[in-house]
């Protein structure tokens, strides 16, 4: 086995068990614990998995990335394109809004060279990976009411949080974003909650695959001029990004 094949077969060990033996690992594929440590330090380095003794244990909590694996999901591929064009606006020093949601997750993980930051989010998994990752960073966890479906933290105390802080930049999922109806969202405390991230935020980046473009859900948050740049995927209707150009919205294509 070549050494990408057995680094492959080591990562999808982590990602399934959520911790290996360098010991197990070496004796399953019938090598030296020498080159399992290797390979293990070579992960660690594109940090890919976080070294412990004796072996390795997963960067992403386990069952934090099976979200992204349910039919429920669409558009996986195109909301990594746009995470990461959400990730290259980030620069260090920044104070920065993750909402809860996909989007947001896949954020997260792309912030590796970033050195400097202080992360606010509103979602459980988005914290605890942003801890285990880059514990250096500052990171601040709403309280609220938790959604258990989506480990996210909505509703007046998560509002009152909001209240009280400015951010550089907010980076929001959405539902429904529509010319006339503007965003929108289909819980309503959700929808409040989305109202006061807005409105904490200096610079609002809306990321949103295309089949949100044109929807309406039936919860009122804010007028599409509450956006100050929106990233969305290349299946998006160009007459729709055009009108949002018209509007001085910032439009980023991935």
């Amino acid at each position: 086995m070549l050494g990408e094949e057995r680094r492959e077969y080591i990562l999808n060990q982590v990602k399934k068990t959520g911790s290996i033996s360098a010991i197990d690992i070496a004796k399953t594929l019938d090598v030296s614990e020498t080159t399992i440590r290797r390979d293990l330090n070579r992960l660690a380095k594109k940090n890919l998995v976080r070294r412990t003794y004796g072996g390795a244990m997963a960067i992403i909590p386990v069952g934090a990335e099976m979200k992204f694996n349910t039919q429920k999901e669409k558009f996986i591929k195109e909301k990594k394109k746009i995470a990461l064009a959400a990730s290259r606006l980030i620069e260090d020093g920044d104070v920065v809004l993750l909402e809860a949601g996909t989007t947001g997750f896949q954020t997260a993980l792309n912030i590796a060279s970033i050195k400097d930051l202080t992360v606010i989010t509103n979602n459980c998994d988005i914290a605890t990976l942003i801890a285990r990752t880059h514990p250096r960073f500052n990171i601040i966890l709403s309280g609220g009411i938790l959604k258990t479906e989506t480990h996210s933290l909505v509703g007046p105390i998560a509002d009152h949080t909001f209240d009280n802080i400015n951010v550089d930049k907010a980076f929001i999922g959405i539902t429904g974003i529509d010319l006339k109806r503007g965003i929108t969202a289909t819980d309503h405390i959700e929808a409040g909650t989305k109202k006061k991230i807005i409105s904490c935020a200096k610079r609002v980046i809306a990321l949103c695959d295309h089949s949100k473009l044109g929807h309406i859900s039936v919860n009122f948050v804010a007028p599409v001029s509450d956006i100050d740049t929106l990233i969305t995927d290349s299946d998006a209707d160009t007459e729709f990004l055009e009108k949002l150009r018209g509007m001085d919205i910032q439009v980023i294509v991935k």
